[in-house]
């Protein structure tokens, strides 16, 4: 008696091919003009230290401290990564990079916080 074969699922054979012929991960990592606006980004320490009043010195890792202007801070609860942009708010207001923070503090859709960070169009 003959054992049955197991069968391979498509998504294993081979080595991620696609219909077209461009793997999974080349489609996904295949830079474009829309992908270069990141690049034209305005450097963190820079743009956070205009915003952020009082923004203390960064630690070694780069991230700093400052009233978060989102709620009624009396202390310091908002950090900020002045060399890759992240920040973050410890009394609950949220995180994300220098992009969603300029998106929020302005209440511009994302289209329009790319083209005003970017100095162009999006």
């Amino acid at each position: 008696m003959r054992s049955p074969q197991k069968r391979r699922s498509p998504r294993k054979a081979g080595n991620g091919a696609q219909a077209g012929g461009l793997s999974a991960w080349r489609v996904y990592h295949k830079s474009s003009r829309a992908d270069q606006w990141r690049d034209r980004l305005p450097d963190p320490a820079n743009y956070y230290s205009a915003r952020l009043p009082k923004l203390s010195r960064p630690n070694g890792a780069g991230w700093a401290q400052a009233r978060c202007p989102f709620h009624e801070d009396r202390h310091a609860s908002l950090s900020v990564n002045l060399v890759h942009g992240g920040w973050r708010c410890f009394a609950g207001c949220g995180a994300g990079d220098l992009l969603s923070f300029h998106e929020r503090l302005t209440g511009m859709s994302f289209r329009d916080a790319v083209a005003e960070l970017t100095g162009g169009a999006a």
